[in-house]
C-alpha cells in the first residue's frame, strides 16, 4: 500500500526531529570535551561541532521537507479552526513555529561571526534560544497530532510519552556528570602558571574558539566516557521508539 504525503510528512518530521534534533541539541551541550581516542579534530574544527553541525544540518533539511511535503499535501492552505480538529490546529501552528525557527537557525549558521569576535555572543545566545525553542516545542506538537490520530492514539501516545521520559532521564544524568566533571578542582599551581603564561601571552582577554577548542583534562577522560556512551545510547534507543513510532503512522 503506497504511503499518503500525509504519512511521508509525519514520517520525515520524526526522523528529523525526534533522532537528528534531539541528538544535535545534546550533543551541543554536553560533547564539547569528548575526544574519540586521540583525535580532538575533524576537518580543522572539534569534533563535536562537527557532529553537531552535521546532525542538525540534516535535521534542518528533513523538517524543511516535511514542511513542504503537507503544503502541497493541503495545497497550500493552512488548516481550517472551522473544520479541523483544534488538536490538529494548533499543531499547525506550532509546526509553522518550528520550520520558521529552523530557518533562523539556518540564516544564523550561514553568517555567524568568528569565535573571537566580540560580538560572538549575539550569535551565541541567539543560537541557544531559538534552538531551544525549537526543541520545547517538538514535544507539544507531535503529542497533539498523536492525540488527534483517535485510531492509533492508544499506542502512539504511550509511545511518544516513553520518548519524553528518555530525554528527562538522559539530560537529568547528563547534568549529573557534567556537574561533577565541573567540579574537579585544578591544582592551584596548574591554575597560576596558566594564568601566568597567559598573560605573558598578552592572552589575557582573547576569547577563546569554542568550534576548535576541545578538553585536555585528563581527569575529566571518565566522564567524557560515560557522557559518549549515554549519547550513543540516546541515538540508538530514540531510533528504537522512532521506528516504532513510524510503524504505527504508516500502517
Amino acid at each position: 500500500m503506497p504511503l499518503t504525503l500525509t504519512q511521508v510528512h509525519g514520517m520525515v518530521m520524526v526522523i528529523g526531529l525526534m533522532i537528528f534534533a534531539s541528538t544535535g541539541v545534546l550533543f551541543a551541550r554536553y560533547g564539547r570535551s569528548i575526544r574519540f581516542g586521540n583525535r580532538r579534530q575533524l576537518l580543522g574544527k572539534a569534533v563535536w561541532f562537527q557532529i553537531h553541525r552535521f546532525l542538525l544540518s540534516i535535521s534542518s533539511i528533513l523538517t524543511l521537507l516535511g514542511f513542504l511535503l503537507i503544503l502541497v499535501r493541503k495545497g497550500g492552505q493552512w488548516a481550517n479552526l472551522a473544520t479541523s480538529d483544534i488538536r490538529a490546529f494548533i499543531h499547525s501552528i506550532f509546526g509553522g513555529t518550528i520550520v520558521c525557527c529552523t530557518m533562523v537557525q539556518v540564516w544564523l549558521a550561514l553568517y555567524r561571526c568568528h569565535p573571537q569576535s566580540r560580538y560572538r555572543y549575539i550569535f551565541d545566545w541567539s543560537h541557544r534560544i531559538v534552538g531551544l525553542t525549537v526543541f520545547i516545542l517538538v514535544i507539544p506538537t507531535i503529542f497533539l497530532i498523536s492525540d488527534a490520530m483517535s485510531r492509533f492514539r492508544p499506542n502512539l501516545v504511550p509511545i511518544f510519552s516513553c520518548w519524553i521520559g528518555w530525554i528527562v532521564i538522559v539530560v537529568l544524568v547528563l547534568e549529573r556528570i557534567q556537574y561533577k566533571q565541573r567540579s574537579i578542582v585544578t591544582p592551584l599551581a596548574n591554575s597560576v602558571q596558566t594564568a601566568d603564561t597567559k598573560e605573558e601571552n598578552g592572552q589575557r582577554n582573547v576569547r577563546q574558539d569554542t568550534e576548535t577548542a576541545t578538553s585536555m583534562n585528563n581527569d575529566h577522560r571518565r566522564y567524557d566516557r560515560l557522557k559518549l556512551i549515554l549519547l550513543l545510547c540516546h541515538f540508538l534507543v530514540t531510533n528504537v521508539i522512532a521506528i516504532v513510532f513510524i510503524v504505527y503512522i504508516c500502517s
